[in-house]
């Protein structure tokens, strides 16, 4: 039996509990990062062009973080490619303690944004890897859903007025890179991806790495059981985790983080935080995600999170006099978009092979990113029904595209093995 498929048939053990806590902490950073622009408008004078591109700052930086991180952990490794994006994020983190101008904190905010995209794509990718095959799914699903949390102390703190631009700034660079630091003493502790050890031919070293922190053997006169190769197309894949990762991005952006701020501008970051928290709580789904089929989790919340936007506009008369009432809808909508945020996020960075699983996830999530963009530009232009009926539109893509999976694609949850991918081209 291959040291690979040992560490994915093991037990719990001390190194995932510890990759665990570093991999949650990252995407609570990414979560983190990702509303510094938005923060940082109120720490100096910016020009106005640059005020303009705030809106897509965040994606467009995570998405050029992701799309040349991928390919660069496929190359020298996950382990190591977490080196470089912490060192980035150190380097990011103390520039902006130090900034004293709008260029060094942009400077500062892009190098972030940039880690950021990077490392959430390796943890993504790593989590598939490095846990065991039972209880896959549900780690994946509670690491990503730690944004959620990193999206709630940072609409806690612009809401936190006491401080000053300026000490605001020095404690965001200082928690950053203090977080960073207790991420990397953790990260140390732990093994590289024994797949993708050995799906680069270095069979010792994934050995090593094995009897080091698993204390298990790889048995090489006995041969692995064959999981079988799953025969869907690459470009079936790619089409898919592309649609479904713009769907949420795009929908999301217009939907739920816009809706509430609309109707009730005083109350923007009460909305997030509510928002956050509720979606927090709707990802403890996760704890019973190994047991649940993912092609079903995914259409069935594409489904309610499309039903459940599409209440918003015939009931209007009716929760804008009893907004109670829109709250409910609120948190309900919340609720559903993040199980399907988990579920799309789940799907696209497992469904490939070990060898190129960073570069075809840099691939459907820049896709994603890339193409909500010039959406959240459009969107900015249009009245508000017909903004509202554009955000439906895109839930609808994604509840097409889920149904298309759920057809035609096959079942990657329910305990089932990251490995079952073979060797495929783009073109097949």
């Amino acid at each position: 039996m291959s040291a690979s498929r040992v560490a994915e048939e093991s037990k719990w053990r001390a190194a995932h509990t510890l990759l665990f806590l570093a991999f949650s902490t990252g995407t609570a950073i990414e979560a983190y990062v990702y509303s510094l622009p938005y923060i940082a408008e109120t720490w100096t004078r910016f020009p106005r062009t640059i005020v303009a591109l705030f809106s897509v700052w965040s994606p467009l930086w995570l998405l050029l973080g992701g799309l040349l991180v991928g390919p660069l952990s496929d190359r020298v490794g996950r382990k190591k490619t977490f080196y470089v994006t912490m060192t980035l994020y150190v380097i990011g983190g103390v520039l902006l303690v130090f900034a004293s101008n709008y260029q060094t904190i942009l400077a500062s905010l892009s190098l972030l944004l940039f880690s950021a995209g990077g490392e959430y794509q390796n943890i993504l990718v790593a989590t598939h890897e490095l846990v065991p095959r039972r209880n896959r799914s549900a780690s994946i699903f509670l690491v990503v859903n730690f944004t959620n949390l990193g999206g709630i102390v940072a609409a806690a703190l612009s809401m936190a007025n006491y401080t000053s631009p300026h000490t605001q700034r020095i404690v965001l660079g200082i928690t950053l890179v203090l977080a960073v630091a207790a991420i990397f003493a953790v990260r140390t502790r732990t093994p590289e991806s024994i797949m993708w050890l050995e799906a680069k031919g270095r069979n010792t070293q994934a050995e090593r790495e094995l009897e080091k922190y698993y204390e298990q053997r790889a048995t090489p006169n006995q041969e692995d059981t064959s999981r079988g190769v799953v025969d869907v197309p690459i470009w079936f894949r790619v089409v898919t985790g592309s649609v479904l990762g713009w769907a949420y991005t795009a929908g999301f952006s217009l939907l739920v983080l816009t809706l509430g701020p609309y109707f009730f501008p005083r109350l923007t970051d009460e909305f997030i935080v509510v928002a956050g928290v509720a979606a927090f709580i709707s990802g403890f789904v996760g704890l019973a995600a190994d047991r649940l089929s993912r092609k079903w989790l995914l259409l069935a919340s594409s489904v309610a999170t499309l039903a459940t936007a599409s209440i918003f506009l015939p009931t209007q008369r009716v929760w804008l006099a009893n907004p109670q009432l829109f709250w409910l809808l609120f948190i309900i909508l919340s609720a559903f978009v993040n199980v399907f945020f988990l579920a799309e996020d789940a799907l696209k960075s497992e469904f490939w092979p070990t060898e190129r699983r960073g570069f075809y996830t840099a691939i459907v999530r820049t896709a994603s990113l890339g193409g909500s963009i010039p959406v959240l530009l459009y969107a900015s232009t249009l009245p508000i029904t017909q903004y509202f009926y554009l955000g439906l539109a895109i839930f609808a893509a994604g509840v097409s595209v889920s149904a298309a999976w759920y057809r035609y694609g096959v079942e990657t949850g329910k305990k089932r093995s990251v490995t079952i991918w073979g060797k495929q081209q783009l073109s097949s």
